[in-house]
């Protein structure tokens, strides 16, 4: 019995996650390809990659750079999502604030990552300030929006049945205001957070010597590009677990009601 529920598991399983695999694959057997065509020195084949990160791995160079990156990302990416929820609700209950928060927004949203860089150099030098500041700076306004559009968007008909019937704040607190506002804030910490590893690593290769950025860069000097492949890996997969084994659960745990097919499998797995 105890076999059979989990091979009835398993097979659950390799349903649900069937499509990414065969993506996967199809991406692999393309990066093989482009490494037979152009080279291992200007393209390394995966297998070349996976060497280069299993020797980044045995030396502990690995595990460091990966400790201060998601340091200086979880500081940042922290902040910035309780800043933006702060100011998101705020600025919708005042529209007056909303209308004055709006071009400073915009202009957050509009000014590249580089030039937030090269301005944090100047205020903080090389160190964890630069990093930390440029992830605050250019994920806020995605948070912000998100809060501020979900609020926006609450469905006034729905509240004033609500009030009708004498539904307890508490209530609508957990079953209208909070269910709607994360169903904007989710797709915006997702795309949050893979601004957020993208602006770490810039920032880490222009203005610190240590963290992913950086040794990225140190590959760069030294023209290994087999090293280069592998940081860039590590990158991937770890956007990969911050998206597949964080977010993904959290939301299927806050909002079971928007569970698709395959999250259902997943979660009856």
């Amino acid at each position: 019995m105890n076999s059979n529920h989990c091979s009835q598991k398993s097979l659950r399983l390799v349903r649900a996650i069937l499509p990414e695999l065969v993506g996967l694959a199809i991406f692999l057997v393309l990066w093989q390809f482009g490494a037979m065509h152009y080279g291992s020195v200007v393209l390394p084949s995966p297998l070349e990659t996976w060497a280069a990160f299993a020797g980044l791995a045995t030396t502990g160079k690995l595990g460091t750079a990966i400790f201060t990156t998601s340091f200086h990302l979880l500081s940042a990416f922290t902040l910035a999502v309780f800043l933006g929820i702060i100011l998101g609700i705020i600025a919708s209950i005042q529209s007056w604030l909303r209308q004055a928060i709006s071009p400073v927004i915009s202009a957050l949203q509009g000014i590249p990552p580089i030039a937030w860089i090269v301005l944090a150099l100047l205020w903080f030098g090389s160190g964890n300030g630069t990093p930390i500041f440029t992830i605050t700076v250019a994920t806020l306004p995605i948070i912000f929006l998100g809060v501020v559009e979900g609020i926006r968007t609450f469905p006034k008909p729905l509240l004033e049945m609500a009030r009708m019937f004498r539904a307890p704040n508490s209530l609508l607190l957990t079953d209208l205001y909070f269910p709607h506002l994360l169903s904007y804030l989710f797709p915006s910490l997702v795309a949050g957070l893979g601004l957020a590893w993208r602006v770490a690593v810039m920032a880490e290769l222009l203005s610190s010597e240590t963290g992913i950025g950086a040794e990225l860069n140190l590959a760069r000097i030294n023209l290994d590009t087999d090293e280069v492949m592998a940081w860039i890996a590590v990158v991937v997969i770890l956007i990969w677990i911050s998206e597949y084994l964080i977010l993904r659960p959290l939301r299927r745990r806050l909002e079971p009601w928007r569970l698709t097919p395959t999250m259902a499998n997943l979660t009856s797995i």
